[in-house]
C-alpha cells in the first residue's frame, strides 16, 4: 500500500501545488502555446497519477508495488505491507469505488458534449449547405447586427461571422479577427478546450483539473491572437479587440471576444519571436517533467522515508 500512497500524494502535491506556478508562465514571456501544453500535461499527469495509485490498490499484491514492499518490509514493519492486513481489502474497495465513479462522471461529460456538439454542428452545415460554400475552412455569414465571430472545430470546421461585424470593422481588423478564428481550427483548439472542459467537470476535487479549463481558454486566445498578429498585424487585432464588445454565441464554440480582453490586448505588445532551439528544448523538457512530476514525487517520497528509516 505504500507506492500507492505514495503516488497518490504526488498527484496531490503537483494537483494542488501547480495551477499558481503554472498560471505565472505566461506573465513571464512564456509562449501561451508551451504553457498550454505544460497545462495539459500536468493535468494528464495527476488524472494518470490518481487513476495508477488505484489501480496499484486494487491489483493482486499490488502488482509491481509488491516488489517494493519486499524491500522495505524488514526495515519498516510497523508501515508496510503486513502492519495493517486489514485496511487492503478496505483501502482497494474504497479505490475502486472512487475510480468507477471518476470514469462514469467522465464518460457522461464526454458523451454529454459530443451530443450537443454534434447537433449544434449540422446545423451550422446545414445553412452552409444552403450558401452554397465547400472550400476547406470556410465563412458562414449570418445576417445578424451584432458583432458575432467564432469558430467550429470538428471534422468540417468552419467560421462564423456576422454582417454586423463586417460592418463594423476596417478591412484590416475583419481580416484580423477572421485570422484569429482560422487559428483556432488549424490549431485544434477546440479539441483542446472540448477535453479540459470534459476533465474540468469530472474531476473538480483537483485544482488543477479544476482551473483546467479556464486557464485553456484564455490559453489558446492568446495564441490565436499570436498567430493572428504575426500575419495580420497587432494593430488592427487590438483595435478589433477593443471595439467588438461581446455578444452571444455558441457555449462550445470559440468565439472571438472569449477570454480575458484586457489580458489579450496587453500581451499583444509581446513581440512573438521563432523559438531557439534551447527554447524549444526547454518547452520539451518541461513538458515531460510536468507529465512525470506526480510519480517523480512519489519515488522522491518513498526513497526519502526509505532512507530516513533504514539508514
Amino acid at each position: 500500500m505504500i507506492p500507492a500512497a505514495a503516488l497518490l500524494a504526488g498527484a496531490a502535491v503537483i494537483g494542488w501545488g501547480s495551477p499558481r506556478a503554472l498560471g505565472r508562465l505566461a506573465a513571464a514571456g512564456v509562449g501561451p502555446g508551451t504553457v498550454l501544453a505544460w497545462w495539459l500535461l500536468a493535468a494528464l499527469g495527476v488524472v494518470a497519477g490518481v487513476a495508477g495509485s488505484v489501480v496499484l490498490l486494487v491489483l493482486p499484491g499490488h502488482g509491481p508495488a509488491g516488489a517494493v514492499l519486499r524491500v522495505l518490509h524488514d526495515c519498516w514493519s510497523t508501515l508496510g505491507h503486513d502492519g495493517f492486513p486489514a485496511l487492503d481489502p478496505l483501502a482497494a474497495t474504497g479505490a475502486a469505488a472512487l475510480l468507477a465513479t471518476a470514469a462514469v462522471r467522465l464518460a457522461r461529460h464526454a458523451l454529454d458534449r459530443r451530443r450537443h456538439r454534434t447537433v449544434l454542428h449540422r446545423r451550422h452545415l446545414q445553412a452552409l449547405r444552403l450558401a452554397g460554400d465547400e472550400r476547406p475552412l470556410p465563412t458562414l455569414w449570418l445576417p445578424d447586427a451584432r458583432p458575432i465571430a467564432y469558430s467550429m472545430g470538428g471534422r468540417r470546421p468552419l467560421v462564423v461571422a456576422s454582417t454586423g461585424l463586417a460592418n463594423r470593422l476596417t478591412e484590416p481588423e475583419l481580416r484580423a479577427v477572421l485570422e484569429h478564428e482560422r487559428a483556432h481550427v488549424r490549431g485544434h483548439h477546440h479539441l483542446l478546450t472540448g477535453w479540459a472542459e470534459v476533465l474540468g467537470r469530472a474531476l473538480p476535487f483537483i485544482p488543477l483539473v479544476r482551473e483546467l479549463p479556464t486557464a485553456t481558454r484564455l490559453l489558446v486566445e492568446l495564441a490565436a491572437d499570436r498567430t493572428a498578429s504575426a500575419r495580420c498585424g497587432a494593430a488592427p487585432l487590438r483595435s478589433a479587440l477593443l471595439r467588438i464588445r461581446p455578444a452571444d454565441g455558441p457555449r462550445r464554440a470559440l468565439a472571438m471576444t472569449g477570454g480575458d480582453t484586457a489580458i489579450r490586448v496587453d500581451r499583444l505588445d509581446v513581440v512573438a519571436r521563432k523559438p531557439r532551439p534551447a527554447a524549444r528544448v526547454a518547452a520539451v523538457v518541461g513538458g515531460v517533467a510536468a507529465l512525470l512530476a506526480p510519480p517523480a514525487v512519489a519515488v522522491a517520497l518513498v526513497v526519502g522515508t526509505g532512507l530516513v528509516v533504514c539508514p
